[in-house]
């Protein structure tokens, strides 16, 4: 109801055009261009991240910028829905059931600050559109620090971002349970871990959490973001 009023006192306009109703409004959505890289990585436990759109793209820098920073959460579904266009464009849809989406967590202070996880609801959208499951309480980030797109240099970034993730001591036989799935699971050797984020700059902060991740001896990770800046 409240969610109704408001926007009837204050509209929602698309980014690109002005139309009245949505962010980012059909039309302005199907000229966002997915990109057409590719970034492997075969020597690093993070070996290929899957980047959406182009950073230069001023629609899709401003609704990212719009989501983060303004805290419009709705976004999450147009953002998301560019993810899912591009993974369609490079992956099989039957082998999508190989992949678990792992957002990239948020430290409690900062998450108490901007009310959610970007990088979470994200991966909640890709999830439910194309069922692959999401395990959003695997790593936990154990150090509040500075921001990464406040630091310039990529050597500065690395040091920044540097072991401030770990995996949590959750019971994942009941995890998957709860979700109606096999408890063979626990066996990560076949399955694809795609770290989920916005942005990735210099690639750290994945590298990082895949670094975490890799205790638990999967088959690949990859990495899932907007942009590459």
């Amino acid at each position: 109801m409240w969610k109704t009023i408001i926007n009837l006192l204050f509209p929602i306009h698309c980014l690109g055009c002005g139309q009245e109703g949505e962010f980012i409004c059909s039309s302005c959505f199907g000229k966002i261009e997915i990109n057409k890289k590719y970034y492997f990585d075969k020597t690093d436990i993070l070996k290929k991240t899957i980047v959406a759109g182009y950073h230069k793209d001023e629609l899709l820098k401003q609704a990212i910028y719009r989501y983060k920073y303004d805290f419009i959460k709705d976004l999450a579904k147009s953002l998301g829905q560019l993810m899912i266009k591009k993974l369609l464009e490079d992956i099989k849809r039957n082998d999508l059931k190989k992949f678990i989406l792992i957002p990239i967590p948020l430290h409690s202070k900062r998450l108490r600050w901007r009310g959610f996880n970007q990088a979470e609801l994200l991966a909640q959208v890709v999830s439910q559109e194309l069922n692959i499951p999401v395990i959003d309480n695997l790593l936990i980030r154990t150090k509040h620090i500075l921001p990464q797109a406040k630091i310039k240099k990529a050597f500065q970034r690395r040091q920044n971002i540097h072991n401030v993730f770990e995996l949590k001591n959750i019971n994942l036989r009941t995890f998957f349970t709860s979700q109606g799935t096999s408890s063979g699971l626990l066996n990560f050797k076949n399955k694809i871990f795609v770290l989920v984020d916005d942005i990735s700059t210099t690639g750290a902060t994945l590298k990082e959490a895949a670094k975490a991740l890799n205790m638990l001896k999967p088959k690949q990770i990859w990495g899932l973001v907007l942009t590459k800046g």
